[in-house]
């Protein structure tokens, strides 16, 4: 099966930014999954584009983990 990484990279931040604020459960590519409050928003640079950053922060039991979009393998509701 062939998977086109950029593609699926982008869904996986797209389904971020839908769950932003949300708890949720994150499987990482490693096998561990994280469950806590999703952190992750679109940023607008100088020039009006809209960026989606590289990394997004689980909040599980009040401690903040950064993870990398690209580690996620899903992430869903909590």
């Amino acid at each position: 099966m062939n998977v086109n990484v950029n593609d699926y990279v982008q869904a996986i931040k797209t389904r971020a930014v839908e769950l932003h604020g949300t708890t949720v459960s994150v499987e990482l590519s490693g096998g561990k999954t994280l469950v806590g409050t999703l952190a992750y928003a679109i940023a607008t640079d100088a020039g009006g584009y809209q960026r989606y950053p590289d990394v997004c922060t689980v909040t599980v039991s009040t401690k903040a983990q950064t993870v990398r979009i690209d580690r996620i393998d899903a992430i869903g509701q909590g």
